[in-house]
């Protein structure tokens, strides 16, 4: 998918993309931090729908959009690409070494380069997970960094 860039001088930032039915999304974020959504059908040149959302709005939309509210089954791994940060999901298999462990004994950063920014388990969900966080077999981290750090994690701790 390409994400189109649009810098919109003394407005702020405009993002555009088509979706696989061929509508076009289109985010302006202005300098005051308040953001509008356009919604185009296909071959439209007026926007179907408009949403206008304030700081605070989209900030909490782009966190429920990425996941860290709601983590749907769909796979076991899931991943954003956002220029050169990657976020992925990923399961852990008992095998993995990081089961079982925290997130200090394993040593990630140090090692990978890579941050582990959440963790979910059946009866956990943390946010910001601290280094003495236990990982537990079956757990999701949600993991950010540059795409050979995650690449490197992934390898490290055996999540291909």
């Amino acid at each position: 998918m390409e994400v189109r860039e649009v810098e919109l001088p003394g407005i702020g930032m405009k993002f555009s993309f088509e979706t696989a039915e061929g509508e076009t999304i289109c985010v302006i974020i202005h300098k005051t931090g308040r953001r509008e959504i356009y919604r185009f059908l296909p071959a439209q040149e007026t926007p179907e729908s408009v949403i206008e959302l304030s700081d605070t709005e989209a900030r909490e939309l782009g966190a429920i959009l990425i996941g860290t509210h709601f983590q749907p089954d769909v796979q076991d791994t899931a991943r954003l690409v956002m220029k050169e940060l990657t976020i992925e999901w990923l399961k852990v298999p008992a095998h993995s070494p990081l089961a079982g462990k925290t997130i200090q004994e394993n040593r990630v950063r140090k090692l990978t380069g890579a941050t582990i920014i959440a963790l979910f388990g059946p009866t956990k969900k943390i946010l910001n997970p601290g280094p003495d966080t236990p990982i537990d077999a079956g757990d999701t981290v949600v993991v950010v960094g540059e795409q050979s750090q995650i690449d490197q994690f992934k390898q490290r701790f055996a999540l291909r």
